[in-house]
């Protein structure tokens, strides 16, 4: 029997990679084992089938000699009609069914098995998805459907490699006698990094191809009392904010992945590097920033959240690099101030540290050049006080008359037009610690600074 934890399956790959993820939250509380609501695998199915569509374009467009033209590895059923390109279906082996496939001949005059057996226990019967190798390119894309439906999609050669590593352990599984004529091809169609307009191309089309809004055959429209009139506009708030972040994470996500895949070239340029590294960097913290947004999004309609016993010294641990690449980068210090061991706390490890990295990246990005920043985290009774304060080495007049203006988007988000800088305001912030089992105080002072004190409860 093939164990789950031997052979990963797609879904798992691009879930530990820098893949492109359209659905960013699947449920934060969801399990394999529950089932997913209409609306989620309504979204699901929607997102594959625009990736389809989007895929079928690039395979239209790119040129070919009809010959050696490409690879589809797809499951559980063919993407397209017969063509040019060579097709192999990976599917479920029924009970009585025999394990070795046959081989036909397909539109390439290459002979490939049709279809791939999976066995019973082989997790990967569970999802959709679809490995495509070219000459221009190599993308994997998966749609999970055990859980919450989810997708997912890479350009990425390493991506591409490991997908097709897994599969082919598979291949030598159930149909060994097929494995040397899959090698060669894979080997003639070695994954590359693709021209940066084409998986442009395709995100364009993926996004055009999503439906602005719910189908309602699927989806009961939401029923407003009269006398709450106020629900109405939250509800569409909320709708904005599920498109917004959908809308920049997914372009962003493909940039970042593009300029990974320069970085791994030999022969550049230092400046080249540093401008790549700078890309990367910001591409990451505006896409942290709309999952912030997205997660605050799928608590205020009531997502529930598991609390657990954590560690806060590990969590700051892995924490602090990062903080102090982003007080770096904006001329400001940090200065931590913590003992060698706290007790633990009970709260959501998850969301907690994605919470705290907005919070310092605010805090970086609202000081001018030479301020400080001053994290002290100590025990209080039965909680951890966690404080972060911000002081201005030298302050400015004219600011306290002229404060920086910030102007309120929704009921949820504040905007900076002098640094453009989209953020959750302090009551959706303090509602996130409410829900993780904490407290959030904060305490403005014009000449020195902010200050921000986080209480959470000791386990």
């Amino acid at each position: 029997m093939v164990r789950r934890w031997l052979l990963p399956t797609l879904s798992e790959i691009l879930a530990k990679s820098e893949s492109t993820s359209i659905e960013p939250f699947a449920g934060i509380n969801e399990t394999p084992q529950q089932f997913p609501t209409a609306q989620k695998i309504r979204q699901g199915e929607q997102q594959w089938q625009s990736a389809v569509c989007a895929l079928g374009y690039l395979l239209q467009t790119a040129p070919s000699n009809n010959h050696d033209a490409g690879l589809l590895l797809c499951a559980p059923v063919p993407l397209f009609e017969p063509g040019t390109y060579a097709t192999a279906i990976f599917s479920p082996v029924h009970p009585g069914q025999p394990l070795l496939a046959s081989t036909t001949a397909v539109a390439t005059d290459v002979a490939i098995p049709p279809e791939i057996p999976l066995l019973p226990a082989d997790p990967l019967q569970h999802e959709r998805f679809c490995l495509v190798l070219t000459k221009q390119f190599g993308l994997v894309m998966s749609l999970e459907s055990t859980a919450t439906p989810h997708f997912q999609f890479s350009f990425d050669p390493d991506d591409v490699q490991l997908a097709w590593q897994s599969l082919r352990a598979r291949v030598m599984l159930t149909a060994t006698h097929q494995l040397a004529t899959l090698d060669a091809m894979v080997e003639r169609l070695a994954p590359v990094v693709p021209d940066y307009q084409l998986v442009m191309r395709f995100s364009q089309i993926l996004l055009q191809q999503l439906p602005a809004e719910p189908h309602p055959d699927l989806i009961p429209p939401v029923v407003t009392p009269p006398e709450k009139p106020t629900e109405t506009k939250a509800t569409a708030d909320l709708e904005l904010l599920q498109a917004l972040t959908h809308e920049i994470r997914t372009p962003l996500s493909t940039i970042r992945t593009l300029t990974r895949s320069l970085l791994r070239r030999t022969g550049l340029e230092e400046q080249v590097i540093k401008r790549l590294e700078s890309i990367d960097r910001e591409c990451t913290d505006q896409i942290n920033r709309m999952e912030l947004i997205f997660q605050a999004v799928e608590l205020a309609e009531g997502q529930s959240v598991d609390l657990t016993s954590m560690s806060v010294s590990h969590l700051l641990e892995q924490s602090l690099p990062l903080w102090q690449k982003q007080a770096e980068r904006r001329q400001v210090n940090l200065a931590v101030a913590m003992p060698q061991q706290l007790p633990e706390v009970r709260s959501n490890p998850t969301i907690l540290d994605r919470v705290l990295n907005g919070l310092i990246e605010n805090f970086t990005r609202n000081l001018p050049p030479g301020s400080q920043i001053e994290v002290e985290v100590v025990p209080v009774g039965d909680r951890i006080k966690l404080q972060v304060r911000s002081i201005r080495e030298e302050f400015d007049a004219a600011a306290e008359h002229c404060p920086h203006e910030t102007k309120a988007v929704g009921q949820m988000l504040t905007f900076r037009p002098e640094t453009g800088n989209l953020s959750l305001n302090l009551q959706v912030t303090k509602d996130l610690f409410q829900i993780l089992g904490g407290k959030l105080v904060v305490k403005p002072n014009q000449q020195q600074g902010e200050t921000m004190t986080i209480f959470l409860p000791m386990h």
